[in-house]
């Protein structure tokens, strides 16, 4: 095989490769690093320190001690260590660095580098699919039940209030029967678009199944919890309220049945759950289309109806 110059499987390499001194001064600059970080080679050999393309000094200086121990290979030798580049306009790129010594005496590497932003974008959105409903766009109930436990941990400690809307639709079978699935769907995304307009950064909707919603309200007394719940229920009845003539003169309204609680934080998620949907059926046995609170009781006592119950 014919002799290949090394500075030229450098240049065609298809990942980033730089090298530097032992000062650390970018001696290596190749033309897929130019294209990932921005800069040109002439503007950065000898003049470039390699810790300025690193987030900060600190990450610099520990790569360059990881290369003199064995955590990511041998001695001299660092492989598959994940960190991060930042280009000539600032922006940060995830990278996996592969490096070795090539000197001894001078200290001086040369680092292989390969972008990680597709798998950091795949796993982000796998993440997003992971714990978001497709339908809704709102947060599924895994989720749910996984930000609740630390929400309710966290009352507990703080001494924070923390509250739970619980709601479903009146007759919302109707809207399926008469008009279709398909005007059910968009009945619920409806509510996914209102509850994102309507609540706050900090609080968590969710499609817990079917029908039937929760909103996690952190920082959130139940009076509070409980005019939110009132803003949800008159939104909805100004954008989706039906009225369905079936035919034998009955009209028949999709509305909401909302239940409000709260918690100190001492309680189990599903003690939690089961006392706002309590408050819901409430609300549904009476007719629906309103807001019934029920306060945390000492003891997990939960009293249901005219007794347990405050409506609005």
């Amino acid at each position: 095989m014919k002799h290949v110059d090394e500075s030229v499987i450098v240049s065609l390499c298809p990942d980033p490769i730089i090298g530097v001194d032992g000062a650390g001064i970018v001696r290596i600059f190749n033309a897929a690093a130019e294209k990932l970080l921005g800069y040109a080679a002439a503007d950065v050999i000898g003049v470039l320190s390699i810790a300025r393309i690193y987030p900060s000094l600190d990450d610099a200086r520990k790569i360059k001690k990881l290369i003199y121990s064995d955590d990511y290979g041998a001695r001299g030798l660092i492989e598959g260590y994940e960190s991060a580049l930042v280009c000539s306009d600032g922006a940060v790129v995830p990278i996996r660095l592969s490096a070795v010594i090539m000197d001894e005496d001078d200290g001086g590497s040369i680092g292989f580098f390969h972008d990680l932003t597709e798998r950091y974008d795949l796993e982000r959105q796998l993440h997003i699919l992971s714990v978001t409903d497709e339908l809704t766009g709102l947060f599924n109930q895994r989720h749910f039940y996984k930000v609740m436990a630390k929400e309710l941990d966290r009352a507990k400690r703080y001494h924070h209030p923390l509250s739970i809307i619980c709601f479903d639709l009146d007759d919302f079978k109707q809207v399926n029967d008469s008009l279709g699935h398909l005007e059910g769907d968009r009945v619920l995304r409806t509510i996914g678009e209102l509850l994102k307009d309507t609540l706050r950064q900090i609080d968590i909707p969710v499609r817990y199944g079917g029908d039937e919603f929760m909103v996690l309200l952190p920082e959130t007394d139940i009076q509070a919890a409980a005019k939110t719940a009132e803003r949800i229920r008159k939104a909805f009845n100004t954008k989706c309220a039906y009225s369905i003539d079936k035919g034998a003169g009955v009209i028949a309204k999709v509305s909401m049945s909302l239940g409000v609680t709260e918690t100190n934080g001492t309680e189990k998620p599903d003690q939690v759950v089961q006392r706002a949907d309590l408050a819901m059926y409430e609300s549904k046995s009476s007719g629906g289309n309103s807001t019934v609170l029920i306060k945390q009781h000492i003891g997990d006592v939960v009293q249901a109806g005219p007794s347990g119950g405050e409506r609005i």
